[in-house]
């Protein structure tokens, strides 16, 4: 027995059946080419340092979930054009409309398709991403700590180990026996003493677990500094020893991988959910009235700032009985103290105003650099609403865009895609930017690119539903070819007349020059 969707058709099923397959085969693609541009950002930062593959499978694993948000968008418009591209070439679109199923009919179970994988998207951005983002940054932090592997050059200082330094002149063919060994031991205690040990030649061979090194050194000599003697300032005392053969082992731990604490790093503002982000921003406000209430109690007697200074505050500050206050005699105020007293009164004055004006300013600097903080938060929080429904509104613009442009596969509508996903990209990503710096409201910014798309998805989806592209009877482009053949019109009319009134003027001399000639024949004749 088959399962069946109440109010689902079978053009219903076939329309999603070839919407379902270019959508995952784009898909994949996308991530495919994100995942090679994050690895290739990276690659300076993870090859040479011996990470272990399932290390670097976690990453990979990790940075796939980021990659999601940049890969969707262009997977929604290929697969909306690949797919009405196709069947408006095979005239399929037109079956459907002679059997009475008109284009935004045709679009209804895609459409509730989309809405679906809108509310999947929120989702994923508020609960999986901000942890993938959080295992990702941290894994990244600890690679880019991690030291290289350990690997001597010939000639070359080895400073990677804590506490070593290590150099060999020369390496055998066979990677363990060394030629004139230098080894440089700082101690980190409180004595601070150098150790250096030179030999001819050893050999050098790592643990199974690779975490110690064991060092067997031939003929050679040990210099140790006495620093815990009491002439060590004065007469820097040191011990040299001799030896035939000596091993040293060193400790390679400082070179393992090492996991930091995450919690470090999880109040930054894109690792958190929709909670979060509310709890930060609600924070912030609480914080600021505190912040303007503290200093309106002191600055409210002085002057008033809107918006900073509460009004409040400002009434009690003023609100006084007029019978503790005896009235000036004179309205320039110092007159009304004595001379001797005047210029300390003006001093001290000047040195308050200049007090609340540095308080002003440092308050105004606290605030402006708190609601520049604030902004990512509020700018976090509106994207991952607007993402969600930038799902919808991008197949309203590349469905019914393919069903006009009437072309399948994957040439024209990958072009066209990638066009529309460039313009995309560098509206959200201004918005976004206006947006956190205060050019403009934070809600603006992260929904300006939805603000842009809605009317061009409204405007798509009405000419394919009335069968009309964007070809001979586009309003706009009708608009100006009318207002070009006007202006061409004028100007040849205008020409019309100039050239008219020349040949007016220039007939008139010759009627003059005919009627002398008929004077001149009369005199003849008399």
């Amino acid at each position: 027995m088959k399962f069946k969707i109440p109010g689902l058709k079978k053009i219903d099923v076939l329309l999603m059946r070839s919407y379902v397959g270019p959508f995952a085969v784009t898909f994949f693609l996308s991530m495919f080419l994100f995942l090679m541009q994050f690895l290739w950002k990276f690659i300076d930062e993870l090859v040479g340092k011996g990470i272990a593959p399932d290390l670097l499978a976690k990453l990979i694993f990790y940075s796939l979930a980021d990659l999601v948000p940049m890969a969707m968008p262009l997977t929604i418009m290929v697969a909306g054009l690949m797919t009405f591209g196709n069947l408006s070439e095979s005239f399929e679109l037109v079956a459907m409309k002679s059997n009475g199923i008109s284009l935004l009919r045709a679009l209804r179970p895609i459409f509730l398709l989309m809405c679906c994988l809108a509310v999947m998207n929120f989702m994923f951005l508020n609960y999986v991403i901000p942890k993938a983002k959080l295992e990702q940054a941290g894994m990244l932090i600890d690679m880019r700590s991690k030291k290289p592997t350990f690997n001597l050059a010939e000639g070359i200082f080895y400073h990677q180990i804590e506490g070593f330094a290590i150099r060999v002149g020369k390496k055998e063919s066979d990677n363990q026996t060394v030629r004139d060994v230098l080894i440089y031991e700082y101690k980190k205690d409180d004595s601070k003493r150098l150790n250096v040990v030179r030999a001819e030649w050893g050999t050098m061979k790592l643990t199974d677990d690779q975490r110690v090194l064991n060092f067997t050194l031939y003929k050679g000599v040990r210099y140790e500094e006495m620093t815990n003697s009491p002439e060590y300032r004065k007469t820097q005392p040191f011990n040299q020893m001799f030896f035939e053969k000596q091993q040293i082992q060193i400790d390679l731990s400082s070179l393992d991988y090492q996991f930091s604490d995450r919690d470090l790093i999880a109040s930054d503002y894109r690792l958190q959910n929709v909670s979060q982000l509310f709890k930060e921003i609600d924070t912030f406000h609480i914080k600021s009235d505190l912040l303007k209430a503290d200093n309106s109690r002191y600055l409210g007697r002085y002057l008033h700032i809107p918006g900073v200074m509460t009004l409040d505050t400002q009434l009690r500050a003023f609100k006084r009985n007029s019978s503790q206050y005896e009235p000036l005699t004179e309205t320039r105020i110092l007159k009304n103290y004595p001379e001797t007293q005047q210029a300390t009164i003006a001093a001290s004055a000047i040195n308050h105003a200049r007090s609340i004006k540095s308080t002003v300013e440092g308050l105004m600097s606290s605030l402006e650099f708190e609601e520049t903080d604030i902004n990512l938060y509020k700018s976090e929080l509106h994207k991952k609403f607007a993402f969600s429904i930038l799902v919808i509104l991008l197949f309203l613009i590349s469905a019914p865009l393919g069903a006009i442009i009437r072309k399948g596969g994957i040439g024209m509508p990958l072009v066209i895609s990638v066009v529309l996903f460039v313009l995309f990209y560098a509206v959200n990503l201004t918005g976004e930017k206006m947006g956190k710096e205060g050019i403009v409201p934070v809600w603006v910014g992260s929904w300006m690119s939805s603000m842009l798309l809605f009317p061009i998805g409204v405007i798509i989806t009405y000419r394919a539903s009335i069968d009309k592209s964007f070809q001979g009877t586009n309003p706009l482009k009708n608009w100006f070819v009318s207002m070009w053949h006007k202006l061409k019109r004028r100007k040849s009319s205008s020409i019309i007349e100039v050239s008219q009134g020349e040949s007016v003027e220039s007939s008139k001399p010759k009627v003059e020059t005919s009627a002398v000639a008929e004077s001149k024949t009369d005199d003849s004749i008399s």
